[in-house]
């Protein structure tokens, strides 16, 4: 298992098109750099989630992330986690006062 960012979205509030749009958006912005790449998305329970693996350190691929997100005018309806590989574990980096169990 390798780190993980993943972008979530309820679908209940986001429509899947636009979801879509956002995952290509953010695929187009990690063609063009070598800080991490889209790895695909999946739907679940009322989520998308777009799973991005960075490339080197946390930094560059959530900068990337999160300036991608408010471009497109998400970043107020996306959760943004990161997926530790060697524990297993996610932590929400945004939004910054997240509460709740984050889930997949």
């Amino acid at each position: 298992m390798k780190n993980q960012l993943i972008v979530q979205f309820e679908t209940s509030v986001t429509p899947l098109d636009r979801c879509y749009a956002i995952e290509e958006t953010l695929h187009q912005a990690f063609s063009q750099a070598s800080d991490g790449f889209v790895d695909g998305h999946d739907i679940g329970e009322h989520r998308f989630n777009v799973f991005i693996i960075p490339s080197r350190s946390w930094g560059p691929a959530i900068e990337r992330t999160l300036a991608f997100l408010k471009l497109k005018g998400a970043l107020r309806e996306a959760v943004v986690a990161k997926l530790h590989a060697k524990t297993s574990r996610y932590e929400v980096i945004h939004p910054a006062k997240y509460e709740g169990v984050f889930s997949p």
